[in-house]
């Protein structure tokens, strides 16, 4: 199963794609920009697949560390 996909209810982020052998974490923003984080753990994509805010998560967990 190396690539999970998911769709946010979120008004920052629109949907992610996650490769786990590659560990490259992909995201739709709702602009419709496009942004690719490479060596993203697992557990990070499985953070923000289960947040409460997706964009929040994005901004703590994500922004400016992949």
């Amino acid at each position: 199963m190396p690539l999970l996909t998911q769709s946010f209810a979120s008004t920052a982020i629109a949907r992610g794609s996650y490769d786990t052998d590659t560990q490259t974490l992909e995201l739709t923003f709702v602009s419709g920009r496009d942004y690719t984080f490479e060596n993203v753990p697992e557990h990070i994509w499985d953070g923000l697949c289960a947040a409460r805010s997706a964009g929040a998560y994005f901004a703590s967990q994500i922004k400016g560390r992949y």
